[in-house]
């Protein structure tokens, strides 16, 4: 599962339709913007929640902070948010997916 979703997370990446850290998915839950959430492996079990993603979908990234982070150009990362509705739906679909965890 983990590389389909880092697919589309590089996808969403590419495109700028990203909240990059917590308190950007903060602001783009609060604007409506936010569409899912990705979290790195060894993220914080209050991650999401404190990320703003009341009903929103909450992928596992499949990796931890630095993964995350280096996919994201950063050190770490614990949240991303995805704020493109097709690539929520594609990380939807794949999490719905036999087979995934």
């Amino acid at each position: 599962m983990s590389d389909r979703v880092l697919r589309l997370v590089g996808l969403a990446l590419r495109a700028r339709r990203v909240a990059v850290g917590r308190e950007a998915c903060k602001r783009a839950a609060r604007a409506g913007k936010l569409h899912a959430l990705v979290v790195a492996s060894d993220a914080g079990t209050s991650a999401a929640r404190d990320s703003g993603a009341t009903g929103i979908l909450v992928v596992p990234a499949g990796v931890d902070k630095v993964g995350l982070g280096r996919l994201a150009g950063r050190d770490t990362l614990a949240v991303l948010g995805i704020t493109d509705p097709g690539i929520a739906a594609g990380l939807a679909a794949e999490a719905d997916a036999p087979g995934s965890v």
